[in-house]
């Protein structure tokens, strides 16, 4: 999964513009059920009725109207795992049962909610949603899988543009991996996809447990042309004082994510991201001289991830990058705006 987490340093830059004030809309938790209303039908004496010798009548005219969740698939706003739209009898389910369901190709669509506070210039904040394809298989009795992106955006609180060419979202490969499969007490299982650091723009030993340098040189040996444009690492393009600007970046891309298997078919959950990000040059001297770090919006406990959902929706093998973002709006919800405090 992940994407493309960060291009969001770039925006320390930004002295002249005053943050914006968006809106990110949200829905209600869970819809509590309407208390269950019976109408007093009229008591009509018969001769059947006087049959019954006691036992009770079926009165069929009397219904209870429960307004069903709305699930994560109609707006990602807000983390909706509840307990009724997960898969019924799970209790029953064992983890081969559960492998076997999960098993399969899914068009893949997350959010990753960032911020950075530029004290005197306010908090910053940005929304980076990716595209791409989720596959799990069953390997040696595990469930692995494997993550391509196709496409990725950016909503900022900002008055300008920043464009991630696919080239750059495409370049980000992670790694297959095996997912954790949790139990709970009731039986129900969970899915959590384990961190699998991965470089992108520079290439050095053990990615998974060295982090990015403090600073580098546009002439470095480690660094490479990821999305093959003629420059180091990878180019970012922003739109500012009327004119495009370019900043190139390495990064480490470093997500996991928790989910549930819905009875849609739908896997939904949250994205935990430390991804970091590496300034190599820029066109714009604003641009290359950035402070502030970036973090993912965690709420004010540092526990709350609703900004940051991940939605995987049962796709075949038809699908392309190309034919995935034509057909975008049928698999998934509008973006939202980014938040206010």
């Amino acid at each position: 999964m992940r994407l493309l987490k960060g291009f969001l340093v770039l925006f320390t830059v930004l002295f002249f513009i005053s943050c914006s004030d968006n809106e990110i809309g949200t829905v209600d938790e869970a819809v509590e059920p309407d208390d269950e209303v019976f109408e007093d039908a009229d008591q009509v004496q018969t001769d059947e009725a006087d049959d019954t010798d006691g036992e009770p009548v079926d009165e069929s005219g009397d219904e209870a109207i429960i307004e069903s969740d709305n699930d994560l698939s109609n707006d990602l706003s807000d983390e909706v795992l509840t307990e009724s739209d997960e898969i019924p009898d799970s209790a029953e389910m064992t983890q081969e049962d559960f492998m076997n369901s999960v098993e399969g190709r899914y068009a893949h669509y997350d959010i990753v909610a960032y911020y950075s506070d530029m004290g005197l210039m306010g908090v910053f904040k940005n929304l980076i949603i990716s595209y791409g394809f989720t596959t799990f298989e069953q390997e040696d009795g595990k469930l692995k899988i494997t993550d391509r992106f196709c496409h990725s955006e950016q909503i900022s609180n900002q008055n300008f543009t920043t464009t991630v060419p696919d080239a750059l979202t495409q370049a980000i490969i992670p790694d297959s991996t095996f997912m954790e499969i949790r139990q709970a007490d009731d039986g129900s299982f969970t899915l959590y996809r384990p961190q699998t650091p991965t470089l992108l723009g520079i290439e050095y030993d053990d990615p998974y447990n060295t982090p990015l340098p403090e600073s580098i040189k546009p002439d470095d040996p480690r660094l490479v042309d990821a999305d093959s444009d003629g420059n180091p690492g990878v180019t970012v393009f922003i739109d500012m004082f009327n004119k495009t600007e370019k900043l190139y970046i390495a990064r480490r891309e470093i997500f996991a994510f928790e989910a549930s298997l819905m009875e849609s078919g739908n896997i939904e959950g949250i994205v935990i991201d430390n991804s970091e990000q590496l300034i190599i040059d820029a066109t714009s001297l604003l641009l290359k001289n950035q402070t502030g770090e970036w973090l993912q919006f965690r709420g004010e406990n540092g526990d709350d991830y609703s900004l940051s959902p991940i939605l995987l929706v049962p796709i075949d093998e038809s699908y392309d990058c190309v034919k995935l973002m034509q057909e975008r709006d049928s698999f998934f919800p509008p973006n939202p705006a980014v938040w206010e405090d």
